[in-house]
């Protein structure tokens, strides 16, 4: 490997266009849902106009459905870069040209952090809610004693594992649950623990990515490969039926 040979894979990985908005170009910085970053550039005056076209007020709208959260994060992540948000979007100016580069970077690194921050947020508070509203399920047929919340696991890999809750049955038959929303993070977080869980058991350990809302096609496909997908309404006959097999 030698830095031409460098040059060339990065150069695949930037692209500039022309649109309506300035010039439209593309980022290394990687939103929650992995596109990458596009910044848009125009001239204002003497120097350059940088902003994020609200891509990332959108992005984070799209997983997270908090439009509160969603202007906090992006107030929060204009303001740590020395940057404005204005109609929504990720402002930043140049002076010219030599500061131009860094004016890029720190709009696309702040349209990322947003929005990265307001997913993680909105998936953490998500995934709260429909723990308790487990809880409440296994509490109607399960002493509370029996119920082992934030249960740790190591899967094969020795990586200790954190799932929301563990049940056990008979035979020492154990029962991992842990709760998933559409968000990018949870669908990877999750499969990685349930894959790792997986691998490391022994026969007497069923896995449960409990949901209650739309996971898309492809998530499906990736988690069942690792757990049984359970839709919350049939949290409760899942589990004795589990037990019961």
């Amino acid at each position: 490997m030698n830095c031409d040979d460098l040059k060339d894979a990065l150069e695949r990985l930037q692209s500039c266009d022309k649109t309506d908005d300035g010039v439209k170009v593309s980022t290394h910085c990687l939103y929650p849902s992995f596109e990458q970053v596009e910044v848009f550039v125009s001239k204002a005056g003497d120097g350059f106009r940088v902003h994020d076209g609200g891509a990332a007020g959108s992005i984070a709208w799209l997983h997270g459905r908090d439009e509160r959260l969603t202007q906090r994060m992006l107030a929060r992540f204009a303001a740590r870069h020395h940057l404005t948000l204005k109609d929504q979007m990720i402002l930043g100016v140049a002076q010219n040209s030599d500061w131009l580069p860094a004016v890029i970077l720190a709009v696309a690194n702040a349209s990322a952090a947003a929005a990265t921050a307001a997913v993680e947020r909105s998936a953490a508070a998500a995934e709260r809610n429909l723990g308790e509203r487990i809880y409440s399920i296994l509490c109607k047929s399960y002493d509370r004693k029996s119920i082992a919340r934030e249960y740790e696991f190591f899967g094969r890999s020795g990586k200790r594992h954190r799932f929301d809750f563990a049940l056990v049955g008979k035979h020492d038959h154990l029962l991992l649950i842990d709760t998933v929303t559409p968000h990018p993070m949870s669908i990877a977080s999750k499969y990685v623990a349930f894959a790792d869980a997986g691998a490391a058991h022994d026969g007497a350990t069923s896995r449960f990515a409990v949901y209650d809302r739309e996971l898309g096609h492809d998530d499906i496909s990736l988690l069942q490969q690792v757990a049984q997908l359970v839709p919350f309404k049939s949290l409760e006959p899942g589990v004795k039926r589990a037990f019961k097999n």
